[in-house]
C-alpha cells in the first residue's frame, strides 16, 4: 500500500516560515499557505505553495500545521483566538509551532487544544534565514514523545541539530536559553571590539587571533564580520532578538530570578531596536554599545 503524504500547511511566510515550505516542497510534501497580505501571493505561488484564502479553508485541508510568526499573541490568535483553529470541526491534528514565544503561554494552549484532539508540539528553531534554506536549523522540540517521533520525517528535513527536550513548553525555554547566550555573546564581542579601537588595535587581525582559541564562538565568527564590515543585512532582525529577550527577561521575573547578564542585554537590544535598527540583523548591537562610548 502506498502510503499517503501529509498536506502540510504554513502561516508565517517570512524570513524562516518561507524556506521551510520550499524544502518541504523539495521533498514531494504538498504545502498550502494562508497570508492576509495579498502582495505575498505571487511568491508563494512560484514557489509551488498552493494557497488558502481562509483559515477555515486551510485548516479543513491539511494534516499538520506549522507556525513561524513573529509574536506570542500571534499564535494565541491563530490557535485558540475566538475565531482560531480550536473553534473549527475539520482542522489538523498536529500543530508545530516553530516561532519563539513565551513557553508559559505554550504549555497553557497546549492544554486548550488538548480537549479539541489537537496536540501541540513547540519546536522553535535557531540558525536564521541561512539555516532554513539549507535545512539545518537546530530545533528545539516540546511535547508528547510519540507525536515528536513521528513528526521526525518531517524535522530532518528542516534541520541538522534535532532535540526533544522534553514536554510542551520545554522547546520555548530553550530557545529563551539560546537567546540569551547569543545576546550576551553579541555584547561580549561588542566589547571586546570597543577595547581593541580604544588601543587603536586592528580589530580583524583580533578576531583572528580569538577564532583559534576559546573565545571561538559562531557569533564572534559571522557576526563579528557583520561587525568588522559595518554590514546588517538580517540574518536574523534585531526587533525579533529584542523580542525574544523580552520573553525570557518577563520569564526570569515569574521565576524569581534575578539575571544581571539577561538584564543587560535585554535593555540594550531594545535601545538598538529603538535606535533604527529593528529591521537589521542583531549584530548591530555594536554599532548601540559603540554609540554609548563615543
Amino acid at each position: 500500500m502506498i502510503k499517503k503524504k501529509l498536506k502540510i500547511g504554513v502561516i508565517g511566510t517570512g524570513i524562516i516560515g518561507l524556506p521551510i515550505a520550499k524544502n518541504l516542497i523539495k521533498n514531494k510534501y504538498e504545502v498550502y499557505a494562508f497570508a492576509r497580505d495579498k502582495k505575498k501571493h505571487h511568491k508563494l505561488i512560484s514557489s509551488d505553495i498552493k494557497i488558502s484564502k481562509t483559515l477555515e479553508e486551510l485548516f479543513s485541508t491539511i494534516d499538520i500545521l506549522i507556525l513561524a510568526v513573529s509574536e506570542t499573541k500571534d499564535v494565541k490568535e491563530i490557535l485558540v483566538g475566538r475565531n482560531g483553529l480550536k473553534s473549527f470541526l475539520n482542522k489538523p491534528s498536529v500543530v508545530i509551532d516553530m516561532s519563539t514565544i513565551c513557553p508559559i503561554e505554550t504549555i497553557s494552549m497546549s492544554k486548550i487544544l488538548s480537549k479539541t484532539n489537537t496536540i501541540l508540539i513547540d519546536a522553535p528553531v535557531s540558525g536564521g534565514e541561512i539555516g532554513a534554506i539549507k535545512g539545518e536549523l537546530s530545533i528545539m522540540i516540546g511535547g508528547n514523545k510519540p507525536t515528536v517521533k513521528t513528526l521526525m520525517p518531517i524535522f530532518e528535513i528542516l534541520g541538522n541539530k534535532i532535540t526533544h527536550v522534553g514536554e510542551s513548553g520545554s522547546g520555548q525555554v530553550a530557545k529563551a536559553c539560546n537567546q540569551i547566550i547569543v545576546a550576551q555573546t553579541i555584547n561580549a564581542v561588542s566589547e571586546a571590539f570597543l577595547i581593541a579601537d580604544r588601543f587603536k588595535v586592528n580589530k580583524s587581525k583580533i578576531r583572528d587571533a580569538l577564532l583559534g582559541g576559546f573565545a571561538n564562538s559562531k557569533i564572534l565568527e559571522v557576526h563579528g564580520d557583520r561587525m568588522l564590515k559595518n554590514s546588517y543585512a538580517p540574518g536574523f532582525k534585531t526587533k525579533l532578538h529584542a523580542k525574544d529577550l523580552r520573553i525570557a527577561h518577563n520569564i526570569a521575573i515569574k521565576k524569581n530570578l534575578k539575571l544581571s547578564g539577561l538584564n543587560l542585554v535585554n535593555k540594550y537590544m531594545a535601545i538598538c531596536n529603538k535606535d533604527g535598527n529593528s529591521e537589521k540583523d542583531s549584530s548591530a548591537y555594536y554599532k548601540t554599545i559603540k554609540r554609548k562610548n563615543d
